[in-house]
């Protein structure tokens, strides 16, 4: 592994989202259809966790992921905008033989472009629809090596490969509450004789404000409670153009979640448990995911 304190990083990155430094209501693992305005920026930062188990190989293998996702979103016009995505990872399995192996440090970089194609503005609301297109960078190592050989790609950092993202995501959006939903297909590519199975993401999230019942004049301040179903379809691996068995499937989330949002910050928790796992061959499956998150608007 090498030699960043990554623990440090996502211990500091928790105390930052309980810090305040004064944002509209937002989905916390979904996309939306609304776009900054022109020249504002917004910074996301998250702590993120998933544990899988449940090992059907026999192994006893167990998989944590710590990730800081540092997110930034910037309005170039009304309609248009751009996201930089850079995560920070610690990977580690664990087997049943007491061996841990994994990697730690920057992960691959995804860059956006969103675009607003469609505004349609009625009393007490909006409904606006983007399209959205960029590329995953191969900036995390991919090719990482412990006592025992080369890490397998799951444990890697990063995939080799420049990936391919195109989607779409819709928001009605009203003083009360907030419908989002979105679509998005992932092209990987081959990158030393690997390939990950392209993926399709499916999400619709529901955001609803109960505190207070009614917006006083001049009053931001809100407390929201969410409840989103994050879908995953994902092909199967390859290796030199052979498809792997025990890769891809079809995973969905139900994530509750909450919100405090105040003029310009919003902090805001999920958990994640998966209602539906029908993995192909031995895979581990995923027992939850958290999420922490903090955003600001400049």
């Amino acid at each position: 592994m090498k030699p960043l304190n990554f623990r440090s990083i996502f211990v500091c990155s928790l105390f930052i989202l309980f810090n305040p430094i004064t944002a509209q209501s937002l989905p916390i693992n979904s996309d939306l259809g609304l776009t900054p305005h022109k020249d504002e920026l917004i910074v996301r930062v998250q702590g993120r966790y998933l544990t899988k188990t449940g090992d059907p190989s026999g192994q006893n293998r167990e998989v944590d992921v710590y990730s800081v996702p540092v997110v930034m979103v910037y309005g170039f016009t009304s309609k248009a905008s751009m996201l930089v995505k850079i995560p920070f990872l610690v990977k580690e399995m664990k087997t049943g033989t007491g061996s841990i192996r994994g990697d730690e440090g920057l992960g691959d970089i995804t860059v956006l472009g969103k675009y607003r194609v469609h505004t349609r503005n009625f009393k007490g609301g909006t409904s606006r629809l983007s399209l959205i297109a960029g590329l995953e960078l191969p900036t995390g190592e991919d090719n990482e090596r412990d006592s025992l050989g080369l890490l397998p790609p799951g444990l890697q950092l990063g995939s080799g490969s420049v990936d391919i993202i195109v989607g779409a995501a819709h928001t009605i959006q009203t003083l009360d509450y907030e419908v989002d939903t979105d679509l998005r297909y992932i092209i990987n590519n081959e990158a030393n004789g690997f390939e990950f199975g392209n993926v399709f993401q499916y999400n619709l999230s529901l955001q609803k404000r109960i505190f207070p019942f009614t917006l006083p004049d001049g009053m931001y301040d809100q407390f929201n409670v969410l409840v989103e179903f994050n879908g995953i379809y994902q092909g199967k691996n390859e290796v030199l153009g052979i498809d792997q068995s025990s890769s891809g499937g079809h995973t969905l989330f139900i994530s509750p979640g909450l919100q405090y949002v105040t003029q310009r910050i919003i902090y805001e928790a999920s958990f994640q448990y998966p209602i539906v796992q029908n993995l192909n061959g031995a895979q581990l499956e995923t027992d939850y995911r958290l999420a922490l998150s903090l955003r600001v608007q400049f």
